[in-house]
């Protein structure tokens, strides 16, 4: 019987097991598989962790009609536990003597006849909680929610804590060696110009008053919308053929921590061991966080755009909160370019929230710059070529100890590089699809009419 039965670390493949198998178990018997005497427990700690896993990760269905779409419990404890098919067939053997029912109408967990499909885990708990916090937010208060806010707060508290698969945290670091480029839509060559004569103030984040409704910004708020390559920021103001983007690039000038959101999709908890208790209690949050981040990135359409938008700009304002996580802004990876196609783009998008937007220059209103859109080639023959010219003054002094003035503002986090401006003519437009074939079906045969006074009877 399984009272007699020791197993050691050796024995087990799964990792969690083995180092608990270490922390609990001792040296005194023989394992009963590799008859070795080295650190073993009692097989009734392995068979108790086993069920879990069962009742945790697995269905069991009675393949009847031998479909053969699932694993019979022998395989599913080979596959998870990592042991020997004469360790399986032990630890099932005492599976069905020890949590079978012995009574004719409870059914059985453990059978012969059964096959056990892994469970597509759901967020649970978290998704119908989430899912009351926005009703709220939709139909009572979007500022001082406790119940979003108390949501949020057991979701983020420890995300700078947090790590992939790959030890590496979801909150990148942002230095001065990064390019983050904006893009501008406009109609004609007039327009351009006009923008040209101030581009600090005009291709950095709009002043508040101008500040439109935005996925990571509310009405008002004016935030950073950038991309680290030139190709993803045209990508996402999705221009019209026939159209001029004007391109430029900003530098930041302080270190900026940003949150990486698409990061969210692989962040690992626990040990990631199926027997590991952490694991299955994190589990949800996991599922719960890839549920989020397409949430945040995933493009929105017609009417849900408002909603949708709602709670995004939530997330972001209580994600700017600079007491609690010291974030100044977001990242995601961009859903307007094919992340696999031939022309992928490796780059993502960037969001920097109001405190840390910023341009330098950008509210001098005396700074302008010169622009002329065409060169002079020889008497009446001009070529495009535009350029731009800084129109300096003599620094004036200060009326106070002589100080030179100055328009630098310490708060300032973003620096235009003006050299790096280009313009776009936008001559064409490439589209990846999805293709799906709507199928012909047979034709159908239209009903007879009833007949009538067919539904009248005699009395």
């Amino acid at each position: 019987m399984w009272e007699d039965k020791y197993i050691c670390h050796k024995c087990v493949g799964d990792k969690y097991v083995i180092q608990q198998i270490k922390q609990t178990g001792n040296n005194i018997h023989i394992c009963s598989y590799c008859r070795r005497k080295r650190k073993n427990s009692h097989l009734d700690s392995i068979i108790r962790m086993m069920n879990e896993v069962f009742e945790y990760y697995y269905d069991k269905y009675e393949d009847i009609y031998d479909i053969g779409r699932g694993d019979s419990a022998q395989d599913v404890i080979c596959e998870e536990l990592g042991v020997e098919c004469e360790v399986a067939e032990d630890i099932y053997r005492f599976l069905c003597d020890e949590y079978n029912s012995h009574n004719d109408y409870d059914s059985a967990r453990y059978n012969g006849d059964f096959v056990y499909r892994h469970i597509n885990y759901s967020s649970g708990e978290l998704a119908h909680t989430w899912s009351k916090a926005t009703d709220s937010l939709m139909k009572e208060t979007r500022y001082f929610n406790r119940e979003v806010n108390n949501f949020l707060d057991s979701l983020f508290s420890d995300i700078d804590k947090l790590q992939n698969k790959d030890s590496d945290s979801p909150i990148k670091t942002l230095s001065n060696e990064i390019n983050l480029f904006r893009a501008r839509v406009f109609e004609d060559e007039e327009e351009v110009k006009e923008a040209l004569e101030q581009p600090e103030k005009n291709f950095g984040p709009p002043p508040s008053t101008m500040a439109r409704s935005g996925r990571m910004n509310a009405q008002g708020i004016s935030v950073f919308y950038g991309a680290t390559s030139v190709n993803l920021a045209i990508a996402e103001v999705r221009p019209p053929v026939g159209s001029i983007v004007v391109t430029a690039s900003f530098v930041p000038l302080r270190e900026l921590k940003v949150l990486d959101i698409s990061a969210l999709d692989s962040l690992s908890f626990g040990s990631g061991s199926k027997f590991d208790p952490q694991s299955r209690k994190t589990s949800e949050r996991a599922i719960f966080f890839r549920t989020l981040s397409r949430k945040l990135t995933l493009p929105t359409f017609g009417k849900r755009q408002d909603s949708d938008y709602l709670i995004t700009q939530v997330v972001a304002d209580y994600l700017s909160d600079r007491n609690r996580f010291k974030l100044d802004g977001v990242s995601f990876k961009s859903t307007q370019v094919d992340a696999n196609g031939e022309d992928s783009e490796t780059g993502y998008n960037v969001v920097l929230f109001n405190k840390s937007s910023s341009v330098r220059h950008a509210a001098d209103k005396s700074r302008r710059y010169n622009v002329e859109m065409y060169d002079h080639i020889e008497d009446s023959q001009y070529a495009f070529g535009p350029e731009i010219q800084l129109i300096v003054e003599e620094p004036k002094k200060s009326n106070y100890m002589g100080i030179l003035s100055s328009t630098r503002d310490i708060n300032d986090a973003l620096e235009m590089k003006t050299d790096s401006m280009t313009y776009h003519k936008i001559t064409g437009v490439k589209f990846r699809t999805g293709e799906t074939k709507i199928q012909q079906g047979e034709n159908l045969k239209k009903p007879d009419p009833p007949e009538k006074y067919a539904d009248l009877f005699d009395f």
